[in-house]
């Protein structure tokens, strides 16, 4: 399926309106010659753009992807086979392919002249591939195409241009960030249901220290140790741990205070609502990679996938939106059978909650050991003291700070509790200086 779009150049513009005053100028001025001339002038750009309009080209496309699914700001390739459908050879023309972002479409390529479809001329050059590379600025789930050839008739007076083949669906999944391990201590007791142990491999020494690594709490520092070796080093002694955790993103519309419409007029679109979904993408796979089992709960209908199967999970993070639906019911416990044992960690990315969703943190809060709550761009003064109070840890970001800086502010906040606000937040603050003070 295509579809056409002709129109006349400035060329063809040009004699079209030369011709319209020559037209009646011969009988103003009685000659014959002058008359002919100017139907003449008129009807060629007529014939050019009927000639652009009708000429027969049927083109079909096939478009894929390699990745098929790719990160936020990486680059995957994207394949293209043109081929001709009709009966008579295709005249060179120029291609482009179009995106939903800026700029919105490939710079034009040549479009080699293609031989009709058949068995006379199979594998004689009546398709061809092209190939490029596209760069998804965003998560989300995208329509790349249709293809766009632009020709022209041979004195140049019309061009036009030809819409062939269907777009295709691109997936991109949030940028996942790596977290530091050993930037947040993750202690337990009991535990639900297993229990993760982890202890260095090799000789009593590499038991007991290890060599410093960016990230490492200061209070995991072994100073005789260090004095003995030259070098900063850390404790690795074994370290017993919560094998379950579990990650509430707010999905709520009216949560977000930024939200506003992008260009199409269709979509909503928050930056703090993009930061929780990169960091819940983050989080999620750093803990499933250490071994934890991850359980995402939503403040709106369920919209994600488990972490248990990270691909499918990243895909519904690609597709993830804000709703005006609320859940039936809010619960941190959901398939809990031993009320009466700690649940591990919890960490909830939120942003403006209601009253409503801050009672139920506060009330479960005593189910967890720890209890953290990352609140994103919140314009609610009163809003993390509440949750302080009721025992969380509560980390203050803005939509332009990096997940990277928002996990070392937890591991700073579990070295010095009794900080205050700003002081716990000082790698946050610190980044966002140096950004201010860039020119």
């Amino acid at each position: 399926m295509a579809r056409r779009i002709a129109r006349l150049t400035r060329r063809g513009w040009v004699l079209l309106v030369c011709g319209a005053l020559a037209i009646p100028a011969s009988y103003w001025a009685g000659r014959r010659e002058l008359l002919y001339l100017g139907c003449f002038l008129a009807l060629l750009p007529l014939l050019a753009l009927a000639f652009v309009r009708f000429r027969r080209m049927r083109l079909s496309v096939r478009r894929s992807f390699s990745p098929a699914v790719v990160s936020a700001g990486h680059p995957t390739m994207a394949d293209l086979r043109v081929g001709n459908q009709s009966a008579s050879t295709t005249t060179e023309a120029n291609w482009r392919d179009s995106w939903p972002w800026s700029p919105y479409a490939t710079e034009p390529a040549r479009l080699p002249a293609l031989l009709p479809s058949g068995p006379r001329f199979a594998g004689r050059g009546s398709s061809v591939l092209f190939r490029y590379e596209v760069t998804p600025p965003s998560r989300g789930v995208f329509e790349l195409g249709p293809m766009l050839v632009d020709f022209a008739d041979p004195f140049g007076l019309a061009d036009g241009a030809l819409v062939a083949g269907a777009a295709e669906t691109l997936t991109v999944t949030p940028a996942l960030v790596p977290l530091a391990d050993g930037v947040v201590s993750i202690s337990a007791d009991e535990g639900p249901t297993r229990m993760l142990q982890r202890r260095a491999l090799g000789g009593e020494d590499d038991l007991m220290t290890r060599e410093y690594r960016r990230g490492d709490a200061l209070r995991r520092v072994h100073w005789r140790a260090s004095a003995h070796s030259g070098q900063l080093m850390v404790r690795q002694e074994e370290q017993r741990s919560h094998a379950e955790a579990r990650i509430l993103l707010d999905t709520r519309l009216a949560h977000y205070r930024d939200t506003e419409r992008v260009e199409d007029g269709d979509t909503l679109r928050s930056d703090a609502f993009e930061w929780a979904v990169t960091f819940t993408a983050s989080l999620g796979v750093h803990l499933a990679r250490t071994g934890f089992l991850v359980q995402v709960i939503e403040t709106a209908p369920a919209q994600l996938a488990s972490p248990e199967h990270p691909d499918e999970f990243l895909e519904s993070l690609a597709s993830v939106s804000l709703s005006n639906e609320p859940p039936e019911e809010l619960s941190l416990l959901r398939g809990v059978q031993r009320p009466d044992r700690s649940q591990g960690s919890v960490f909830a990315v939120v942003s403006d909650i209601d009253s409503a969703t801050v009672e139920r943190l506060a009330a479960q809060r005593h189910a967890f050991d720890l209890a953290v709550a990352f609140l994103v761009a919140p314009r609610q003064l009163a809003l993390e003291r509440t949750l302080t109070e009721a025992g969380w840890l509560c980390v203050t970001v803005r939509s332009d700070d990096s997940i990277e800086s928002a996990w070392l502010a937890l591991g700073a906040h579990q070295d010095a509790p009794a900080r205050s606000d700003r002081d716990t937040n000082t790698s946050i603050l610190f980044e966002r200086e140096a950004r201010d003070e860039r020119p």
